[in-house]
């Protein structure tokens, strides 16, 4: 923490799943989020919608989810998160050399990052864009929602549990190529559109009515995203958002295809993947997949 700063002014942190919490959980389990049944070649897979970050009463799995994954032989998640190698991969992104932005904007990213009680010495070193992703974590964490307590988290546990291998549905470094900057000018607009959105106080509106419509399953408003985000008004911000989204839906939808070819698959990505004509249920129905609303 920095010195200058109290704990109280500080983002929550979460604790530890523990016992009591995931039992209390469980009792009030209900199914949130998108879940579609896709069907070819007389085998059943699924492929559900997630929020990367939760509350820690969500940390259960409603039981058509639970139902449903148990019905499957591997989770596939974006990439895989129990892969030394992606780990180190990650580690290395975040903590080589970084680009360089302009002194006033460095300023005002250092700035952002003190007042969220974010190390000075992780500031120094890796991507500038990657840590202006960690404010918005950061900003998330003071409205109670937290990357511990997301539904991947769940799926990877229970899965973990049960034996059932996980894998990614992309590698390391196609999504890293998705989130960090291609040069310095692309740099310095991601973290200025990302330090804009951290002042706006619609930005804790947008987040809350998407966690809602995550919560509630409601296809309808999640389809409508970019137009009540108010998170894509710069141009840099929507081919960042597109690059992010729709420029690696269909790598996913080949590896969904190919794992689907020997096993069934429980197939967990963000929820904006789903949207859209080149969201996955659009493009898994270009591969003659049926697709069918779970919940």
């Amino acid at each position: 923490m920095p010195e200058n700063a109290s704990a109280a002014s500080c983002p929550p942190q979460p604790e530890p799943p523990t016992r009591e919490l995931m039992l209390k959980a469980q009792q009030q389990a209900t199914d949130r989020g998108f879940l579609w049944r896709i069907s070819r070649d007389g085998r059943d897979s699924y492929l559900y919608g997630s929020l990367h970050a939760g509350r820690p009463e969500w940390f259960a799995l409603g039981p058509r989810t639970e139902a449903s994954l148990h019905r499957t032989g591997v989770l596939a998640l974006e990439i895989n998160v129990t892969d030394p190698a992606v780990l180190a991969a990650l580690r290395e992104a975040t903590q080589g050399p970084g680009r360089r932005l302009p002194d006033g904007l460095m300023q005002s990213l250092r700035s952002a990052w003190a007042a969220e009680c974010l190390s000075e010495a992780d500031l120094s070193q890796g991507a500038v864009e990657y840590h202006a992703m960690q404010l918005a974590v950061a900003q998330a964490q003071r409205q109670g929602f937290f990357p511990l307590y997301g539904a991947e988290s769940v799926l990877l546990m229970r899965s973990l549990g049960a034996g059932r291998p996980v894998v990614g549905l992309e590698s390391v470094e196609t999504q890293l190529a998705a989130l960090l900057a291609r040069d310095d000018a692309e740099a310095a607009a991601m973290v200025q559109d990302a330090l804009d959105e951290l002042k706006d106080p619609k930005s804790a509106t947008s987040l809350a009515r998407l966690s809602r419509a995550w919560a509630s399953g409601d296809l309808k408003e999640l389809e409508s995203y970019a137009d009540w985000c108010e998170c894509l008004g710069s141009v840099s911000a929507r081919e960042a958002q597109e690059r992010l989204v729709g420029g690696r839906n269909p790598g996913m939808a080949d590896a969904i295809e190919r794992l689907h070819g020997s096993v069934s698959v429980f197939a967990a990505v963000g929820a904006l993947h789903l949207v859209g004509p080149t969201g996955l249920p659009q493009l898994l129905k270009h591969k003659g997949f049926k697709l069918t609303r779970v919940f």
